[in-house]
């Protein structure tokens, strides 16, 4: 009889991790404490209330953007599925649009071609010094991309075999790639535009961290988007959950929903199983958590068996920023939004000293907004907007109560864009609400210190040196999901699933198959 595997999450790591080990022909148990799949990459559904026949409002609630899509394509191809016939990818152009209350405004278009053209119709002093930080950006993924997002940082110093010579190249390599300087610095030298500044400043972020303390690496996040393309799956980004779900059954994965894990069974230092809420037990050969490694490590495996992971340190690791999401459902249509719209404050640096130097609550918060309804109309009613709103909010520490903070920011969001970016009547016109919290990210998904970023990359250790995917103390432990490496967002989870599942196969002895590559 093969292996058996337990996958705790069903996130999209957690997600590749078992369509990846199911296809090499491992059995395999997935396990989700909510009722469905997906993690944060998940779906709030809701009819109009004065409609009920008609189609109904739809919110993705978590990921609004799909990048890197080959990332997938290798993923559906590992379980011998073609992408496109599960998954129906548009191209976004423009990704985003930028207003700032002065009426200056800048789209971010979806090629590089575009974007120089944009720039040279705004700013065209600032063309050469926004191309400069993009070939930073494509040098860094070019020495990296396929070393270190295909790859845990053992594998890549392993490769095909330790040598002193290899092992000095790999040295070099942080200095090679900016770890040592910082983000903000490498924007400010290229670009005098505060708006351009501004611009690329806020993708720090989507990596949990201040662009002022992040490292330069992370240029290469705009230049990954911009080369590659931002994508949204006809149907909504839950369509690639779905997909994937179908997918791992049929591989033959057991995908349990509302089935919470309150420990992981170990035996003489060995993962063996795990225990759920209701009391149940299930033995396996390895154990996966696409749960947060800090609430994994903390909660679920006893103090006695996580040497290298003990209180102390877990208080010490950094979490990514959080944010306010509103979903809101109105019965009216706002042409003046892109399908990605971004609100830009007063002081851009005030927003981020907020989330993450003060912890507090911002007063003037960048707010994003995305209406998928001016790509898919079919997210929402006739006539009606399914508007997601997200604005920064800092991680918990306990200085904030968001039974209280959140009505009232919710209140402020909505003020603002109504009187200052011209969402005329919004406070009338939402007929389907809901919004989450920093506390309801924690409660929901587990998500440390209601964390939407996992573990923050303000430093070069929380950037770089992420907990492993494979534990270094408990045999058959591993960990997929945006908390490891190599890091968050939806193509880099999804990565994580590839390397756990090749550390997986080489513990069992089974060959891996052919690898895939980065396309660079």
């Amino acid at each position: 009889m093969s292996r058996h595997v337990i996958v705790i999450g069903g996130g999209v790591g957690g997600l590749a991790t078992a369509i990846r080990l199911a296809a090499a022909g491992l059995r395999v148990t997935l396990l989700e404490k909510n009722a469905r799949v997906g993690g944060k990459l998940n779906l709030w559904e809701i009819p109009h209330p004065n409609r009920p026949g008609d189609r109904p409002f739809r919110f993705d609630t978590g990921p609004s953007l799909l990048t890197l899509p080959f990332v997938f394509e290798q993923l559906f191809a590992a379980a011998g599925e073609t992408m496109a016939d599960h998954l129906d990818l548009i191209r976004l152009d423009p990704i985003s649009q930028f207003r700032w209350e002065d009426g200056f405004q800048f789209q971010l278009r979806s090629s590089e071609t575009e974007t120089a053209a944009e720039l040279n119709r705004v700013a065209p002093d600032q063309t050469a010094g926004w191309r400069a930080v993009a070939e930073r950006g494509r040098d860094i993924w070019n020495r990296t991309a396929d070393l270190f997002l295909y790859h845990s940082p053992e594998q890549a110093l392993r490769g095909d075999g330790f040598n002193p010579r290899k092992a000095l190249s790999m040295l070099t390599i942080p200095l090679q790639i900016g770890m040592f300087s910082r983000f903000s610095k490498l924007i400010d030298r290229h670009l005098t535009s505060p708006r351009l500044r501004e611009v690329l400043y806020q993708y720090a972020t989507y990596s949990g961290a201040s662009p002022f303390k992040a490292p330069a690496t992370l240029a290469v996040i705009p230049y990954a988007e911009q080369h590659f393309g931002g994508w949204y799956p006809r149907g909504g980004m839950y369509r690639i959950a779905e997909s994937l779900e179908a997918v791992a059954r049929k591989l033959g994965v057991v995908l349990r929903t509302d089935a919470a894990v309150s420990s992981v069974m170990i035996k003489d230092a060995t993962a063996c199983g795990v225990r759920l809420a209701d009391g149940q037990t299930l033995s396996a050969d390895a154990v996966i958590a696409n749960s947060d490694v800090v609430y994994t490590y903390r909660n679920l495996i006893e103090a006695k068996s996580r040497r290298r992971y003990p209180d102390r340190k877990l208080d010490r690791i950094e979490p990514g920023g959080s944010g306010m999401v509103l979903l809101l459902g109105v019965d009216c249509r706002y042409p003046q939004l892109a399908h990605h719209t971004k609100f830009m404050p007063g002081d851009y640096k005030s927003d981020l000293s907020a989330m993450f130097e003060t912890h507090t609550v911002p007063t003037d918060p960048c707010i994003y907004v995305c209406a998928s309804t001016h790509t898919d109309p079919t997210q929402a009613p006739e006539g009606c907007e399914n508007l997601f709103i997200l604005a920064s909010a800092p991680a918990i520490d306990g200085k904030l109560d968001w039974s209280v903070e959140g009505p009232r920011y919710r209140n402020q969001l909505i003020h603002t864009l109504e009187h200052r970016w011209g969402l005329t009547d919004l406070s009338k016109r939402i007929v389907a609400e809901r919004h989450f919290t920093p506390a309801d990210l924690q409660s929901t998904y587990n998500a440390n210190a209601g964390s939407i970023y996992g573990i923050g990359s303000n430093s070069r250790r929380s950037a770089f040196l992420r907990p492993p995917n494979r534990d270094r103390d408990i045999k058959g432990m591993y960990f997929a999901g945006g908390a490891t490496h190599p890091g968050g967002g939806l193509p880099l989870v999804a990565l994580s699933g590839k390397i756990v599942s090749e550390l997986v196969m080489e513990d069992f002895g089974i060959a891996s198959p052919s690898r895939d590559v980065a396309l660079l």
